[in-house]
């Protein structure tokens, strides 16, 4: 199976129907336009798709969907979340390198899931 490589884009309306219909892990992160951190970490995770685990990413935009901001309390952006078969799993932070974006799915896989917030 070739990586995938491309990051989709969920928001307000289709946001848990779209997970909820991805099996396995799948990787979410809150951006803006204007965000530089935001940039650096959605290249660091187009490096990781070509380089790493070939997991669905997706892509939701903070200024556009303000009911996800409230639902999953994102107090700060990029922000990033892990979803295992359409649940929440949990946070992620790490520093947006793709060896370091890789080590942080396969850690937080290896916990507990957690309460959605």
């Amino acid at each position: 199976m070739p990586a995938m490589t491309k990051i989709a884009r969920l928001d307000d309306l289709n946001f848990h129907h779209v997970l909820t219909e991805t099996p396995g892990a799948a990787l979410v992160f809150f951006t803006a336009p204007n965000c530089g951190a935001c940039r650096s970490l959605k290249q660091a995770l187009g490096k990781f798709l070509r380089e790493y685990e070939p997991l669905p990413v997706f892509e939701v935009d903070a200024v556009h969907n303000g009911g996800l901001v409230n639902a999953l309390e994102v107090f700060h952006l990029p922000a990033m979340f892990l979803y295992v078969d359409g649940n929440y799993h949990r946070e992620l932070q790490c520093v947006p390198l793709p060896e370091r974006i890789d080590a942080a799915i396969r850690q937080a896989k290896n916990l507990p899931s957690e309460e959605e917030p």
